[in-house]
C-alpha cells in the first residue's frame, strides 16, 4: 500500500511538473510579446512626438536638433514666430469680407514652442512631451540619440536625422517590470515559475524588430512602424 501511494504521489507530481512546463511553453512566448508590443507602442508615441518637435524646430533653426537634450529644451523653452488673423467678424461674412472691411488683419505673434509642435500631430497629448527624451520602463536612465547629417545637390542641403532603439532597448528591464519589487509573494512566485529570465530568450527576440525613425541617406523622418 504504501508503495503504492509512493507512486501515485510522485506520478502526481510528474503530472503538475509536466503541467507547468506545457503551460511555460504557451505563456512564456505570450508574455514576451504582450511585453514588445506594449514597449514598442510607448516607444513610438515618443518617437512621434520627436518627430512634431523636430519639424518646428528645424523651421526655426533650420537644421535639426542634434541631440535630445536641445530638442527638450525647445520644447520646453522655446518661441516660435507665427501669422495669425486678429481681430473678429461675424459667422455671416466671409474671412475674405472681414479682411477687405478691416475687421481682421495678420499679424506676426511669438507663441511657445510646444503650442506650434501639438498643432502638427494632434493625436499627441501635451503630456507625451514631459519624458519624450527618455527610453519607456529605463527608469529615466536612458534616452533617445539623434543622428544628424545632410544630403547635398547641385543646388541646396537637406537636413536629415534618424533615430535608433535597438531591440535591447525596447526590452530594457524586462524582467523588472515583470516582476516589480512591491509584487506580492503569490505574484513573484507565480512570475517565477512562468516568466523567469524571459528577457534572455534568444527564439523569441528572433521573431521582433527594432525600431526606427529617419533616415541619413534619404529626406525621410518615417518610422520603421509606419
Amino acid at each position: 500500500m504504501k508503495i503504492r501511494r509512493l507512486i501515485s504521489i510522485l506520478m502526481a507530481i510528474v503530472v503538475v511538473v509536466l503541467a507547468i512546463f506545457a503551460a511555460r511553453s504557451i505563456m512564456r512566448p505570450e508574455k514576451f510579446k504582450s511585453v514588445y508590443q506594449l514597449r514598442k507602442e510607448a516607444n513610438v508615441q515618443n518617437l512621434m512626438a520627436i518627430r512634431s518637435a523636430q519639424a518646428v524646430y528645424k523651421n526655426v533653426n533650420k537644421v535639426y536638433a542634434d541631440n535630445i537634450d536641445k530638442l527638450v529644451d525647445f520644447v520646453n523653452n522655446g518661441t516660435v514666430q507665427i501669422e495669425k488673423n486678429v481681430g473678429n467678424f461675424p459667422d455671416t461674412m466671409s474671412e475674405a469680407q472681414a479682411f477687405k472691411l478691416g475687421l481682421i488683419h495678420k499679424e506676426i505673434v511669438t507663441v511657445p514652442a510646444i503650442e506650434k509642435i501639438l498643432d502638427i500631430d494632434h493625436k499627441i497629448p501635451k503630456e507625451s512631451y514631459k519624458h519624450f527624451q527618455y527610453i519607456p520602463f529605463s527608469n529615466k536612465e536612458k534616452k533617445y540619440e539623434i543622428q544628424t547629417d545632410s544630403i547635398a545637390s547641385k543646388t541646396y542641403t537637406i537636413p536629415v536625422y534618424r533615430i535608433d532603439v535597438p531591440l535591447e532597448d525596447i526590452l530594457i528591464n524586462m524582467d523588472k517590470s515583470i516582476t516589480p519589487e512591491n509584487a506580492g509573494p503569490l505574484s513573484k512566485l507565480w512570475n517565477k515559475i512562468f516568466y523567469s529570465n524571459l528577457s534572455e530568450e534568444d527564439q523569441y527576440k528572433s521573431l521582433y524588430e527594432p525600431l526606427y525613425m529617419g533616415s541619413l541617406t534619404e529626406a525621410s523622418t518615417a518610422g520603421s512602424w509606419e
